[in-house]
């Protein structure tokens, strides 16, 4: 294991223990749903790097799809809580 792959690790355990800690909270849905969209960029640039230093593989492809996926409902997800209930946001978005 690499350096890049160590810190990847060390990324992805943080959003993983952040992600547990807002769910098992339950107060507040920006903050997961931002946490969510990160952890999906996160992902993305990942994958990327995979796929342009170590080859072309389908898993690789795969991680970026979900990825994308993660962060374009998060994101979806961001805009209709800002529908429901705008004072939740105050002025971050």
């Amino acid at each position: 294991m690499d350096v890049i792959m160590a810190l990847a690790a060390v990324v992805f355990i943080g959003f993983a223990v952040r992600t547990l800690y807002l769910l098992l909270r339950e107060e507040r849905k920006k903050d997961l749903l931002l946490t969510t969209a990160m952890w999906g960029l996160a992902l993305v640039v990942w994958g990327l790097y995979l796929i342009t230093v170590r080859g072309k593989t389908p898993v690789r492809f795969v991680v970026v799809v979900f990825g994308l996926t993660a962060f374009v409902l998060s994101f979806i997800g961001l805009f209709r809580l800002l529908e429901e209930s705008p004072s939740e946001f105050g002025k971050e978005l």
